[in-house]
């Protein structure tokens, strides 16, 4: 096999001095709408399979919302890239008051996340013919800006034969001019690729000890079979449906089991009754100052339900990497809470909403505290941790009462004796109520992010007779799907890597679907492939073990999303990644067994989510169902969401859909909702006394 070496060049040589300007000179001057990059609003698309996720991502390069102008998508023809005419497929509209876009989609077929920063991405779950065409994204109502257009092309899958479908339609161009430039392009690239291989070539034998003294007869070593080894790692990371579908019906099973009382197990699995019955309405009214801990974040904020006329105030805290207790991390809580209510005194006071209630008793204030952990509920506000997740141990807390512990380092501060806690609630579950308030159907959430885990809403037959749901119990059930995981029946799924990674974990034998899944494993696990392929001399042949690959944790899983779209002509982004981490020198199939590598992780990840999510939609069993999704890689990565999506389309029982939403608000006012309906119930049994 033929060695090609380093990805970069540290020297200069004669002919890629001259032939580089020519060709720049040909692809940006000669071919028309070569470069994009002076174009201040630009999108990208690509070419998709039909029936398969796609997305046009627009990039405004600029603060959208500090344009507070009128966002737009329009689809043109095929044929009329600069067509005066086309269709909008959607319109944002800038709402003063509210200080936020308010965004809807036009044409059927296309979802939008609704999540807007300097770029936008609008979705389409399954891509068909007559969505190709040419996309441009603009400011509304200016036009003074030419945003740059970009091309959404549709291919018929491989296996299918013609069947009339249109085909992706051809300007019919002169002919002499571009084969001249296709020759003239095709000379400098071959000059310089041979020139390239000849130096890497070269570059390889010297690093490896292998210079060929004059008159000597040898072969130029072989570099391992690359291509071999990633065929090795697809049959280990890629499940098949028959897989997946195993772990469906293992989770469906571990469902069932944890709701009844006679096949439930040990405290610290999954099906945790909340508590959250019944759900709260949007009727819920009230002031609460809502805590979130999520991982090592303390978020502290003051929530005014229905709504409030001012933006209401809210901080956010790392937790210190001093504190090692739960005294420790409690006592940080409420310091951090004693910041919050003197740097928002004035607010206190000043807004009107609160004016009143404030003067006739100072901080007599409730408290929701969002705990992103498993718990075992005896009340909607007295709760057990039953062991921490996501790489955390802080000690003298797990089967401890929350509330205690909190209340008693509130009392500790003077100035917080008021506060009260009612209600403690997972994160989770305070998304779905969220968005329940506005969607009856919503009846499942998900969370991926450094955790992995969902809740739904659970009928409970009380009567012990036949009796449609109007008339059952509901509440809500924290399943825990990171921990709900059957070892007999599916260990067989997790890799070496899997193994070795829980056996350095903090909590070894626990947690392994989200470790196989969440934000906080995935770069983890993509650096232990690359570990070992490093050990057999399949990558990185001349980088020292001092480098970053050999130090746990260094490989972020924001480093795995990055790679995974990058593309094939140059690997820019993953050489620039691999730079951080001491890796300087790496041919381009190294760079590509990188990326290949980071795909499969990635793209078993979402396969494992939509598993759990299809167990969810089973178990919940209802004709039409909407799921909020939440976390950094449903949010963040649409590429994830869409991913996940398919799959589950492939899981679900048949008759059953669903949809997959984002959140409508933050899931600090579902924990508010909770804690105000929480409120109300136990004023209403006050009263009835």
């Amino acid at each position: 096999m033929e060695q090609k070496g380093p990805h970069s060049f540290k020297r200069t040589n004669m002919v890629p001095t001259v032939l580089l300007p020519v060709c720049m000179f040909l692809l940006f001057n000669i071919i028309p709408g070569a470069s994009s990059d002076s174009k201040p609003i630009t999108c990208e698309a690509g070419t998709f399979t039909n029936g398969e996720p796609a997305s046009i991502d627009c990039n405004f390069r600029t603060n959208i919302t500090a344009s507070e102008l009128g966002l737009s998508v329009t689809k043109f023809p095929s044929d009329a890239p600069k067509g005066d005419t086309g269709e909008d497929v959607l319109l944002c509209r800038w709402d003063k008051e509210q200080n936020k876009y308010d965004c809807s989609i036009e044409m059927a077929n296309y979802v939008f996340d609704n999540i807007l920063t300097d770029h936008l991405v609008v979705r389409i779950p399954a891509v068909s013919f007559e969505q190709a065409g040419w996309y441009k994204c603009y400011f509304v109502p200016t036009e003074e800006i030419d945003p740059y257009p970009c091309e959404l092309r549709v291919q018929a899958r491989p296996e299918s034969t013609s069947t009339g479908e249109p085909e992706e339609s051809q300007a019919v161009l002169p002919i002499v001019l571009p084969c001249v430039i296709v020759v003239l392009v095709g000379v400098c690239i071959a000059g310089l690729v041979l020139f390239m291989r000849r130096r890497r070539a070269n570059r390889a034998r010297k690093s490896m000890g292998m210079e060929l003294h004059h008159g000597s007869k040898t072969t130029e070593p072989l570099l391992p079979d690359e291509k071999q080894q990633v065929d090795k790692l697809s049959e280990v990371f890629q499940l098949s449906l028959t897989s997946l579908q195993k772990v469906v019906n293992v989770l469906e099973q571990e469902m069932q089991a944890g709701l009844h009382s006679s096949t439930q197990r040990s405290a610290d699995t999954g099906m945790f009754r909340t508590c959250v019955s019944p759900l709260p309405t949007a009727s819920e009214l009230g002031y609460i100052m809502v805590f979130q801990l999520r991982s090592d974040w303390l978020t502290i904020e003051l929530v005014i339900i229905p709504s409030s006329e001012a933006a209401c105030p809210s901080l956010s805290f790392s937790v210190q990497k001093g504190v090692a207790t739960g005294k420790q991390l409690f006592d940080f809580i409420a310091d951090k809470a004693e910041q919050f209510v003197k740097e928002n005194l004035t607010f206190l006071k000043d807004n009107r909403k609160l004016k009143k209630e404030f003067n006739k008793n100072p901080l007599q204030m409730p408290v929701a505290f969002v705990f992103a952990f498993p718990c075992k509920h005896e009340t909607i506000s007295k709760a057990y941790l039953t062991k921490w997740t996501k790489e955390l141990d802080w000690k003298d807390v797990v089967c401890k009462d929350l509330k205690e512990m909190l209340q008693q380092a509130f009392k500790r501060k003077k100035r917080l004796n008021n506060l009260e806690i009612v209600a403690i609630v997972n994160d989770t579950v305070s998304t779905l109520v969220s968005a329940a308030c506005s969607d009856p159907q919503c009846k499942v959430a998900l969370h991926v992010e450094n955790g992995l885990n969902a809740c739904h809403v659970e009928y409970f037959n009380t009567t012990g007779a036949e009796c449609p749901d109007a008339e059952k119990q509901i509440e809500v059930i924290n399943t825990e799907l990171g921990g709900l995981w059957n070892e007999a029946n599916l260990d067989s799924l997790r890799t070496v890597y899997d193994r070795e990674l829980d056996d350095y974990s903090a909590n070894p034998g626990s947690q392994s679907l989200e470790k196989m899944v969440s934000w906080m494993y995935i770069g983890e696990i993509v650096r232990l492939v690359l570990k070992r392929l490093k050990n057999d001399g399949t990558l990185f042949p001349s980088v020292s073990r001092d480098c970053g690959l050999f130090k746990q944790y260094s490989f972020s899983s924001e480093y795995v999303m990055i790679i995974e779209r990058d593309t094939e002509d140059s690997f820019d982004k993953t050489a620039n990644l691999l730079r951080k981490l001491g890796i300087e020198d790496c041919s381009d199939e190294d760079l590509k067994v990188v990326r290949d590598v980071c795909r499969l992780v990635y793209e078993r990840s979402a396969s494992l989510a939509a598993a759990g999510l299809a167990a969810l939609i089973n178990h919940v069993n209802q004709p039409e169902v909407t799921i909020v999704v939440d976390g950094i890689l449903c949010r963040s990565y649409p590429h994830f969401l869409d991913l996940m999506h398919s799959k589950t389309l492939q899981l679900v029982k048949p008759g059953l859909t669903f949809s997959l939403v984002p959140p409508s608000c933050d899931r600090s006012i579902g924990a508010a909702r909770i804690a105000a309906a929480s409120l109300r119930l136990r004023n209403t049994k006050k009263s009835n006394k």
